[in-house]
């Protein structure tokens, strides 16, 4: 009798732990079930019904945002005085020229033709026929140089615009590599700065499309390209396609020789200790203050191997090296033009010496607080503060100069100490232009340095980098 009833409890037991297992599956089925919009509405009613409205509504307003958004940035882009901005929101296109570059901006959807290079604008942005034409390089005062840059045509769409064989979601910028690319120093002021002041605001969020496609630039740069922008670059010589996109802006802002205005560029915070930032960032460099420099003291000599070379460059070294520098002389072009190896170079050195030249823009790598001494060549030591000793500072480097004298230049060994190509340098540029300048005292000059007046200069250097010495001593 008891086993009886111990059996009917254990059946009992085994049936209720059953039908709560098969409850338990049921309820983790019916909340684990993911279904289509549709199928939500019809089988669990109301409620999702209201969450997926919510949903899709959320989308919508993001869209709204995003939209806002891309409109306020392209305006950035336009000179806040004057009319341009207004024209850009009440026709959807505006072209600033406020500098020494010209800036056009579309706030409206548009088809880049690239095959012809033609930026096609809806024909209700503005009236009808409106055509303007511009090569795409940020300093337009050079006649010489913009007589080989591709001109782009932006124009109301009479006739019918083609129709799109790509649709993108971000803006474009049209600018070219051509120009002086090749040039560190062009490089850097004429394309690498005014992409940045154009496009950084965009955070990434935009198309490249460069006319003049240098292969050789895109390459060296292009790890700058690939922080700039998440896209490929186009490139209209390969692809001729019709590219469709909700904004475009053809041009880049140039604000002056290796630096940006802070006040007038498009987010009104970028300066140019921001741009060394983005290019530390970009090539991993580690050294952000010229106090975590090596002791002692890392020297970069920039030895020019063709023009402006230093007749005494062993006599210089010895001298560098007494005064407690451990000097790295840069004088193959090929290995200055790997910036993804040089740049770390640079960045481990305290003081940078160089002749007059392109080469001296790579102060950009340097450390914060580095010291930048350019050696000005006879008869080229006017109109070019603008090059380096007003740039340097802003991005928060020390600059020193050293100013050549007549007897340090090889000039004397043709001339004399007594020719006007000497003692009235400005006699050849007044007779000549800048042409015949350049060809004298860039073109034709040696330099041999006076190592007492230089030692000087270099002394300074080594107390501006906080390393005291006692001069007599060395």
């Amino acid at each position: 009798m008891e086993k009886g009833k111990g059996g009917r409890l254990l059946l009992f037991a085994t049936q209720t732990l059953c039908v709560f297992f098969l409850f338990h599956l049921i309820y983790i089925a019916s909340f684990n079930f993911k279904a289509t919009p549709s199928q939500q509405i019809k089988n669990t009613g109301r409620q999702i019904l209201s969450e997926w409205k919510a949903d899709h509504m959320s989308t919508a307003l993001k869209k709204d945002d995003q939209r806002q958004s891309l409109q306020d940035l392209l305006a950035r882009l336009v000179e806040v005085t004057g009319e341009d901005r207004t024209n850009l929101y009440s026709t959807g296109f505006a072209c600033d020229n406020s500098s020494w570059s010209l800036v056009c901006v579309t706030n409206k959807p548009v088809k880049i033709n690239m095959s012809t290079m033609q930026v096609h604008l809806p024909s209700s942005l503005a009236a009808k026929n409106t055509t303007t034409v511009i090569r795409p390089y940020a300093m337009q005062g050079n006649t010489y140089v913009m007589n080989d840059i591709t001109p782009v045509t932006i124009s109301t769409t009479e006739p019918a615009p083609p129709t799109c064989d790509h649709t993108h979601q971000h803006p474009a910028i049209i600018f070219s590599s051509g120009g002086y690319t090749g040039n560190i120093f062009h490089e850097f002021n004429e394309n690498l700065i005014p992409l940045f002041i154009t496009s950084r605001m965009f955070k990434s969020r935009v198309h490249f499309i460069v006319v003049d496609y240098k292969p050789s630039f895109i390459k060296k740069y292009r790890r700058v390209f690939m922080r700039l922008s998440d896209n490929e670059i186009i490139n209209p010589a390969v692809d001729t396609s019709v590219h469709c996109f909700p904004g475009a802006i053809t041009g880049l802002k140039f604000h002056k020789f290796l630096g940006i205005n802070t006040p007038k560029n498009p987010s009104d915070h970028y300066s140019m200790p921001d741009f060394r930032t983005f290019i530390r960032q970009t090539y991993r460099l580690k050294t952000q203050s010229v106090f975590d420099t090596p002791n002692p003291p890392v020297l970069l000599l920039i030895s020019r191997q063709t023009t402006r070379k230093f007749l005494n460059q062993e006599e210089m070294v010895n001298m560098m090296e007494e005064l407690g520098f451990q000097v790295i002389i840069a004088s193959s072009a090929k290995e200055m033009s790997n910036v993804e190896k040089f740049s770390h170079v640079i960045n481990s050195c305290s003081v940078m010496v160089g002749v007059h030249g392109a080469g001296l823009a790579n102060e950009i790598f340097l450390p914060d607080g580095a010291v930048m001494v350019q050696v000005r060549p006879l008869g080229f030591q006017w109109d070019v503060d603008s090059f380096y000793s007003e740039p340097g500072p802003g991005m928060g480097l020390r600059y020193l100069e050293y100013m050549m004298e007549p007897e340090e230049s090889s000039l004397a060994d043709v001339y004399g100490l007594d020719h006007p190509v000497l003692q009235d340098t400005a006699s050849v540029a007044a007779k000549g232009g800048y042409d015949a300048a350049r060809e004298m005292y860039l073109d034709k000059q040696d330099l041999r340095m006076n190592l007492t007046r230089f030692r000087e200069t270099l002394v300074q250097a080594l107390r501006f980098v906080g390393r005291d010495i006692n001069v007599a001593d060395v």
